[in-house]
């Protein structure tokens, strides 16, 4: 019964498969951030011949007076200061994966002979006609069995 029992093409399967993967990662990016400056304002008047004052941005400014006095006048402009710095960036990524289920036919070398094919069909009907057989030569044996356990 064994050698009457065909087989299928055998076919290709993928399943249907769906894998998400998310990748965090923080990395630094260099940046400038731009202070701003506020307005000041410095004034002084002396007797002296020289006076000095300082800032780093700054417009000075000297005059001499009538009466003999220095005077002199520093106001910073209103400005942006650039300041480098290291700035972080989060990137989250995310990848899916997506296989469908797919049957591939797998390719024959030859196609069946007719012997081949009718072995195919016929073992299910072989099947039931051994099973009958048995039934009608093991009929009292198996009467008898059923008997003793109704």
């Amino acid at each position: 019964m064994l050698a009457l029992v065909g087989c299928k093409s055998p076919r290709e399967v993928v399943k249907e498969v769906t894998i998400i993967e998310t990748h965090d990662s923080i990395h630094f990016v260099h940046d400038t951030l731009y202070f701003d400056v506020p307005v000041q304002t410095a004034q002084i008047v002396t007797h002296d011949s020289t006076s000095v004052l300082e800032n780093d941005y700054a417009m000075s400014q000297v005059k001499v007076n009538k009466d003999g006095t220095l005077s002199h006048k520093l106001e910073t402009k209103p400005q942006s200061v650039p300041v480098p710095f290291e700035k972080p960036v989060e990137t989250k990524t995310q990848v899916i994966h997506k296989d469908k289920r797919v049957e591939v036919p797998v390719p024959v070398e030859k196609k069946l002979t007719p012997w081949e094919k009718f072995r195919m069909d016929a073992f299910w009907w072989l099947l039931g006609a051994t099973a009958l057989s048995v039934g009608v030569i093991f009929r009292k044996p198996l009467f008898a069995l059923v008997r003793r356990f109704i």
